[in-house]
This record gives C-alpha cells, sequence and structure tokens, in this order.
C-alpha cells in the first residue's frame, strides 16, 4: 500500500469537509458487525463525533476499539462520485482538555447542537460522549478518473 501524497490528502481533507456524517461501523461484543450513521468534525485525517453514552457504537468500541467508516459526498451523477473509506483506531476521549477540542469542533461545524443541548459549554454535554477514530488506512473513491476508480494508501 502506498503512502498518501500531496494531491490525495488534499482530495481526502476536502471530501472531509464536504461531507457532514459517515456511516460507522463497529464490531459488537460477540463479532457481529454493526453500523450507524454519525455526524463528524475533522481536524486534518482526525475524525470526532458524539455519541449516547449507552449507544450500541459507544459499548462496541469500549470492547473494540477496530472500526471502518465511509464517508461519501452528494453527486449529480456517477460522473462525479467521490468518497473515501478509511480503517482505523477509535478511542473516547476522557481527558477534559481533549473533550473540550473535540466538543468546540463539532459545535463549530454544526451549531444546531446548542438548539437540543441545554448548555454546550459544559462538556461534556449530558448523556453525551467523544470519540476520536485515527485512522491507518484510507481507500479514496474517484469516478472522476473512471468508473470505480479506488486508490488506497496507508497513513503515517
Amino acid at each position: 500500500m502506498e503512502q498518501l501524497d500531496s494531491h490525495n490528502h488534499a482530495l481526502a481533507l476536502s471530501i472531509l469537509d464536504q461531507a457532514k456524517d459517515l456511516t460507522l461501523a463497529s464490531i459488537r461484543s460477540d463479532g457481529r458487525p454493526h453500523a450507524t450513521t454519525v455526524s463528524f468534525a475533522s481536524d486534518g485525517m482526525t475524525l470526532y463525533a458524539a455519541v449516547g453514552i449507552d449507544s450500541q457504537k459507544a459499548n462496541n468500541i469500549r470492547v473494540n476499539p477496530q472500526v471502518a467508516l465511509t464517508v461519501n459526498i452528494a453527486y449529480a451523477d456517477w460522473t462525479h462520485i467521490q468518497g473515501m473509506s478509511m480503517e482505523g483506531h477509535a478511542d473516547i476521549l476522557r481527558e477534559p482538555d481533549e473533550v473540550r477540542a473535540a466538543a468546540a469542533l463539532l459545535l463549530a461545524r454544526f451549531p444546531q447542537f446548542s438548539s437540543f443541548i441545554a448548555d454546550t459549554q459544559v462538556v461534556p454535554w449530558p448523556g453525551t460522549l467523544y470519540i476520536r477514530i485515527r485512522p491507518r488506512a484510507v481507500a479514496l473513491l474517484n469516478y472522476a478518473e473512471g468508473f470505480g476508480h479506488t486508490r488506497y494508501f496507508e497513513l503515517a
């Protein structure tokens, strides 16, 4: 697998910037897969999400932090499909500074959080925990370069 070059790194960041949600796949304690849609914010290639404390995805990550995900942006037709899949490691943030930073990224991207969370200045938000996803590998899908065109990259 090749290392992510600057051109494809820029494409990956553009996809992350344009997309608002991702599909996160995790593994249940009995080994069955679980996939769910979550809104996310990013800092470079590192992704952050707020999830329910007792959600299935949180419980899965507590047992097995290995995750995979897909991110896609809206497209008019197949010639414009761009997206990515990633595999990596998810961890639940516990350090106060990390929790505050994740909450700030999410609130900046999704100001509507403040409409259903009474006080977004108090973190963690009630009933919420924050996960950080650090990708190890990414597959970039870019139909502008041909039907099904995908390139696989390892991240340092």
